[in-house]
């Protein structure tokens, strides 16, 4: 499952955001693509933990992101996100990712 999250995430978007992450919460394999994130706030990292929460309790694998944006990467080290994210430089190469994981499975 892939789920895009382009432009800007304020507090405005959280239904939005909730809406878009729930079915998340209980796939095994979700991909994150933020690689159209253009500004990000504690709305969407407060999500992305959320997410991260719900899958843990299930025993769920972690998330992969792809994110572009050199401020988005940034604010997830700031964070500590890192910490509970596979992190990728592109779609591209979480694809890939995901396609070897299969492959060796």
């Amino acid at each position: 499952m892939i789920v895009s999250l382009a432009g800007e995430w304020e507090s405005y978007r959280s239904d939005e955001l909730r809406e878009r992450l729930e079915p998340a919460y209980s796939h095994a394999e979700v991909l994150l693509d933020l690689t159209a994130a253009k500004y990000v706030t504690s709305t969407l990292i407060g999500a992305l933990v959320t997410a991260h929460e719900h899958r843990q309790a299930q025993g769920l694998p972690r998330m992969s992101v792809a994110i572009e944006s050199a401020f988005v990467r940034r604010l997830f080290v700031a964070t500590g996100l890192e910490e509970f994210f596979a992190i990728y430089k592109s779609l591209d190469e979480a694809l890939k990712a995901r396609a070897s994981k299969r492959e060796s499975a």
